[in-house]
């Protein structure tokens, strides 16, 4: 698995030189406004195994567990060019739910997290390239939910968590089309809580 993994990031990282060497980006001009649209997957650790072993140490009992490290995310922006290749970039971030399901003994345990995030940064396109960098910061909900089930009664708990941090990430565009990674920290303005955003983009 780990060797298709390194072939098809070699294969890719080929693809995006050979589009870098030969087009380039939709360029900012002062006053332009665009839209588009960015979806793909979002990676974020969950501490699934931290909390099957808190489980464990609780319950006296072997404790197993599966879960999910990445979902869907999409997101929709607008931005408006401030001066040549810079531009203010504001969005709108939905994913997918990261869930976990532990087994204790006859007893079962789930939770499941949702996110969602207004961002606001600042894109630069670099001279002749298709390449951007962009960073800034992000205003996010992490919902949580879990579920207990002991002896046939099930308990239910849900929260979330609100708070601002701060993002950096970059990529190509190509036309309207545009290839981007975007780290995102402090996720619900949690320090010890970030996530990964990969995506293909169409922007108009």
């Amino acid at each position: 698995m780990v060797e298709i993994m390194k072939i098809l990031t070699r294969s890719l990282l080929a693809f995006f030189v050979v589009l870098a060497l030969g087009t380039n980006q939709l360029k900012a001009e002062p006053g332009e406004v665009h839209f588009g649209v960015d979806a793909g997957l979002t990676w974020a650790d969950i501490l699934a195994e931290e909390h099957a072993q808190e489980l464990a140490n609780l319950s006296g009992q072997t404790v197993s567990v599966e879960y999910d490290e990445a979902t869907w995310a999409g997101r929709l922006y607008g931005d408006y060019g401030i001066a040549e290749n810079m531009n203010i970039e504001l969005g709108w971030t939905i994913t997918g739910s990261l869930d976990a399901k532990y087994t204790i003994g006859a007893d079962t345990a789930s939770e499941s997290y949702k996110m969602s995030l207004f961002d606001a940064s600042l894109k630069y396109g670099l001279a002749d390239s298709p390449w951007f960098v962009k960073g800034g910061m992000h205003h996010s909900t992490v919902n949580g939910a879990a579920e207990l089930t002991i002896g046939g009664t099930t308990y239910n708990w849900a929260d979330s968590i609100t708070g601002t941090g701060w993002l950096a990430g970059g990529g190509m565009e190509v036309g309207n089309n545009r290839y981007g990674a975007t780290y995102i920290a402090n996720v619900g303005g949690d320090s010890d809580s970030s996530t990964f955003f990969a995506y293909y983009g169409w922007r108009f």
